[in-house]
Parts: structure tokens; C-alpha cells; sequence
């Protein structure tokens, strides 16, 4: 590791980057992973890495919240509660396999579970995951995680909304989950909305447990939009997200001279990652022409990170084209070792139209041109919809590599849609390096049917095929239940 601050000094220079170079400098010594020696034995308990999260306090924190809230005047006030939810429990077999290419049968199990509970404005909402493996043992298993479970309050003094607990964020520069506070607002008849979000990064099994760790694990941001008239608007936003990777043991070979091939335990502790990015659009919808326009620039790499220019016209109702240009780069956090590499990213040119003959019959079409740093890569994509059946092929070539695929799918209900039909298959020849002489082929489908003996209950039966050089012949099994329940306690 010796090497990274000569490294990092190049790219500072070469890219005017300077706080990069100093930051590798003053660390030299802490470049490389913490190196501690245990005894054979391994680490001794005490110096295990301490559980930075406290129990499952949060669930109980929302709901006391939710109670006081969404029913101050006591019982009378209940009769007006409403609870919704959801219900879905999925099985999943398939062959896995090991770098001997030997295959062990797994069967997997979802329990996804949503559920929603309010009174008026006032909303608890949860949406919690469990996972375990029946036939094979995986560390982690069972686990239990949630995704959602936030108290909303909507519409205060007409103006605001606020959401408290794990919640998602679709922030433009950035995507994720947090537990904390968001708030938005819309002012002067819509014209301007603001929203504004903080808090701790969830443990990244997203267990039901608060992380403390808030220097290392931080998302906070905001974004404003504003529409001086119809159908345009303009917006900006910002995003810091902090988040240190969890610590581990790994045995690496000994420093010590005295003992040829010997093994130290090691702590490996890294470094936490950074990202801190401001966002800028502007779009102008219609029926019949609509355009948009956005850039993405990373503040710690003083750099262009995304870029999207893209127009849509529709000179008619059964015709559609459209054109788009898209810059993207690697989007490493600054402090990954990664970053010391230059990372040119690509730009991509995109055409697409779409043509409806009848209802039920349409045709559509895509160009994609892919500009890598000294060669380029293309993409397109041909086909048909003809009532419940969809027909495609698609051809790609260049840097990527070369594929040619055919693509067909068919969705068919019957005896009134108590029973649905779904069938799949595609074949598909591809070459990873184009100068390859010799093409791989693939081959997979799908065939299962959902039935929905109630309108609120749906059970889904699916079997999946799978065929390339590597996974020989890949038989998978899917079984999926749904539940939708929805009650009104006033009684209506």
C-alpha cells in the first residue's frame, strides 16, 4: 500500500485535485487496513468489534408517536381508523453453484410484509422483509428487515408534510433509505415545493435497529423546484451521504520472518465513504412534445457526474419518437481506493419510436450508440405487440460485445381472469469479446399461471428453465402468495 500516496499525487495534478494528494499524505500510515495479531486461537472476546446498534426501539418509538397523534380525543376518534395491508409469501428453488461447478439445491423464502394504519392525515406505515434459506445455512438466516416504517402526518396547516422514522428517499442524486426526519411543502398555489430530509443510514442488513454510528452513516439533503407556468418547471437539489463498511476479521499471511507460510488474524477496518453531489433540471411536458434536461456534479471530485438531455414528440396519438444524450462516469465515493484511477465514463446517444396500428397491434423500436474512451458499442432493439403476445429481437456489437437475442412473451387470462397464463422464452447467442470466433449460446423460459380464487387473494406457480456453458441445465421453481386486506373500523 506503500504506492497509493505517489499514485494519488499523480491524479491530484493531473486533475487538479490537490486535497487528495494531502489526504493521502498525511495518512501514509493508515493507508492500508488495521493490523492487528491475535493468537491462533483467534481474536480474543473482548476485542470483537462492539454491536453499534441498539434493540428494536423504534418501532415502538412510531407507534407511541402515531397513538398520541392520530387519536387525541380518545375512543370516539378510533371509529374513523382505517388499517391496510398486504401480504406476500414467496418460495424459491434453484441449483447453486460453486467455482468447481459443483450444484447444491437451495430453497428460499420471502415474507414481505406491508401494513398501514392511520386516521385522517395522520399514517403509520411499515413494510418489513424476512428471509431464510430451508436447505442451506447462511449466516445471517433468519432475518428479519425492514424497509418502511415511518409515521406520516399530511397536509399540516395545509402546507406541509412530515414523515418520521426508516423511510425511503428518491432524491435525484440520491437513492436510498434513512432513519430520521423528512419534511416537504408546497407554496403560492404549487408554484414552489421544498422538501428536506436527514438522518442515520440504516445497518446495512437493514435490520429493525437504530444505527448510533452518526458520524460515519449520514444521508441529509434537500431539493426545490420551481414552476413559473404550466407545464415547465426548474429544480435543484443536494445530497451528502456518509457510510463507514462494516468491520471484519480475515486471516493474511504473517509479518513475522520467523515462520514461513504463517497466518495472522487481521481486523480489517475501512475507511468510510463519501459522496456529496448538487443536481440541476429543467423539463417542459405536453401531449405532444415534452423535453428535459439535467446535470449531476460531484463536490468532492469537482466533477461532471451525469448528464441527461432528452426530447419526446408525438405529432399524433399512435405515433411516438423519441432522442436522448446521456453522460455518466464511474460515480466512485472520493475516498475509495478506487478513485485514484481516472475514470472516463461513457456517452451514449439514444433513438426510439413507437407506432399503434389498432389497439391492440403496436410497433416500437431503439438505436443506442455507447462512446467509450477509443471505441464504441451498439445496441438495438426491434419489436412487436400483438394483443396479450409481445415479439422482440435484439442485436448488440462493438466494445461490449456481440449478442443477438430473440425475445417472446405471452399473457393470456381465461374463465373470466380467475386464471392467468404467463409463458416466456428467449434464446440468445453472445460473445463476450467481439474478435471471439466461437459465440456462446443461451437459452431460458418460464411457464406458470396466477389464480385468484377471491379478489383480494392471488397465488402464483411458475417454473423457470435456464441453459448457457456454465449452468448446464438450471431448473428453478417460484411460489408466490398475495394477500390485500383493507378495513375501515368506523364500519363503512
Amino acid at each position: 500500500m506503500k504506492g497509493i500516496p505517489e499514485i494519488a499525487s499523480e491524479r491530484c495534478s493531473a486533475r487538479k485535485h490537490p486535497y487528495i494528494n494531502c489526504r493521502f499524505r498525511n495518512r501514509k500510515d493508515k493507508a492500508g487496513p488495521v493490523r492487528r495479531v491475535w493468537p491462533s486461537a483467534g481474536p480474543p472476546e473482548r476485542a470483537l468489534p462492539a454491536r453499534f446498534f441498539l434493540p428494536t426501539i423504534l418501532p415502538g418509538l412510531l407507534i407511541a408517536v402515531f397513538l398520541i397523534l392520530a387519536n387525541p380525543f380518545g375512543v370516539r376518534n378510533a371509529r374513523a381508523q382505517m388499517v391496510s395491508g398486504r401480504f406476500m409469501t414467496t418460495f424459491y428453488s434453484y441449483q447453486q453453484y460453486d467455482t468447481s461447478n459443483n450444484a447444491k439445491l437451495s430453497l428460499r423464502g420471502f415474507e414481505a410484509m406491508q401494513l398501514n394504519f392511520g386516521s385522517g392525515n395522520y399514517q403509520l406505515h411499515t413494510y418489513l422483509l424476512a428471509t431464510n434459506d430451508f436447505m442451506t445455512q447462511l449466516p445471517n438466516d433468519p432475518l428479519l428487515r425492514a424497509a418502511n416504517l415511518y409515521f406520516e402526518a399530511r397536509n399540516i396547516a395545509k402546507i406541509f408534510d412530515l414523515k418520521l422514522g426508516r423511510q425511503p428517499v428518491f432524491s435525484r442524486v440520491g437513492v436510498s433509505s434513512f432513519d430520521g426526519l423528512s419534511a416537504g411543502a408546497k407554496l403560492f398555489d404549487d408554484k414552489i415545493s421544498l422538501f428536506a430530509f436527514g438522518g442515520a443510514l440504516p445497518p446495512m442488513n437493514e435490520r429493525i435497529e437504530l444505527n448510533t454510528d452518526l458520524k460515519d452513516n449520514m444521508l441529509y439533503g434537500g431539493e426545490a423546484y420551481y414552476s413559473p407556468f404550466d407545464n415547465f418547471r426548474i429544480g435543484g437539489a443536494y445530497v451528502n451521504k456518509n457510510f463507514k463498511p462494516p468491520s471484519y476479521y480475515a486471516y493474511r499471511l504473517s509479518e513475522s520472518f520467523n515462520t514461513p507460510g504463517a497466518q495472522d488474524s487481521i481486523l480489517i477496518s475501512p475507511d468510510a465513504i463519501a459522496n456529496r453531489f448538487v443536481s440541476g433540471d429543467l423539463s417542459y411536458f405536453t401531449d405532444n412534445l415534452s423535453g428535459y434536461f439535467r446535470l449531476d456534479y460531484d463536490l468532492n471530485l469537482y466533477d461532471i457526474d451525469r448528464t441527461i438531455v432528452s426530447f419526446r414528440y408525438s405529432p399524433f396519438a399512435s405515433f411516438s419518437a423519441n432522442v436522448g444524450y446521456y453522460h455518466r462516469t464511474s460515480n466512485l465515493p472520493y475516498n475509495s481506493i478506487f478513485s485514484v484511477f481516472d475514470h472516463s465514463g461513457t456517452d451514449e446517444l439514444d433513438l426510439g419510436a413507437s407506432y399503434l396500428f389498432t389497439q391492440d397491434i403496436s410497433a416500437f423500436g431503439s438505436y443506442d450508440r455507447i462512446f467509450y474512451t477509443g471505441a464504441n458499442s451498439n445496441q438495438f432493439t426491434v419489436g412487436t405487440n400483438i394483443y396479450l403476445f409481445t415479439l422482440s429481437f435484439s442485436h448488440n456489437d462493438g466494445f461490449a460485445g456481440n449478442l443477438n437475442g430473440v425475445n417472446a412473451q405471452v399473457i393470456y387470462p381465461f374463465m373470466n381472469q380467475r386464471f392467468v397464463l404467463i409463458a416466456s422464452a428467449s434464446a440468445t447467442d453472445y460473445k463476450v469479446l467481439q474478435q471471439l470466433t466461437s459465440a456462446n449460446r443461451l437459452y431460458n423460459g418460464a411457464l406458470g399461471v396466477t389464480y385468484r380464487p377471491l379478489k383480494l387473494l392471488a397465488i402464483t406457480l411458475q417454473g423457470q428453465y435456464y441453459q448457457d456453458p456454465v449452468f448446464k441445465n438450471d431448473l428453478r421453481g417460484y411460489l408466490q402468495v398475495n394477500y390485500y386486506f383493507f378495513k375501515n373500523f368506523s364500519g363503512n
